[in-house]
């Protein structure tokens, strides 16, 4: 993090973060970008083949693709594909599965 002139700079290059193995998660690292009393912002890197476990969203979330493809799927749901320039909704409590087909780079947005 830098700061210059008042303003906060972030770099998310690729490379940044920490791997992410919880819920049987591979290929998945995280990179917290922005913290707040009710919301938080987080770069997500799933590695091609590469998938983030099935889990319940503690609370709201959006999933936005940024770079790459692969499908996800909610509840009991069919895998649906996720392309870069889509986003992805997950209501608190709802179960999810973020599988890449190839790099996805996320930003992943969560509303307490």
């Amino acid at each position: 993090m830098e700061i210059l002139s008042g303003v906060e700079i972030v770099s998310f290059d690729a490379g940044a973060g920490r791997a992410v193995e919880a819920f049987g998660s591979a290929g998945v690292s995280a990179q917290a970008l922005f913290r707040g009393e009710t919301v938080a912002v987080t770069v997500l890197r799933v590695a091609a083949g590469g998938e983030i476990g099935r889990h319940p969203a503690p609370v709201d979330q959006l999933l936005v693709v940024v770079e790459g493809h692969g499908f996800v799927r909610g509840g009991d749901g069919e895998a649906e594909a996720v392309r870069a320039g889509q986003a992805v909704v997950w209501r608190a409590g709802e179960e999810h599965v973020t599988r890449a087909v190839e790099d996805i780079t996320a930003v992943a947005i969560e509303m307490a």
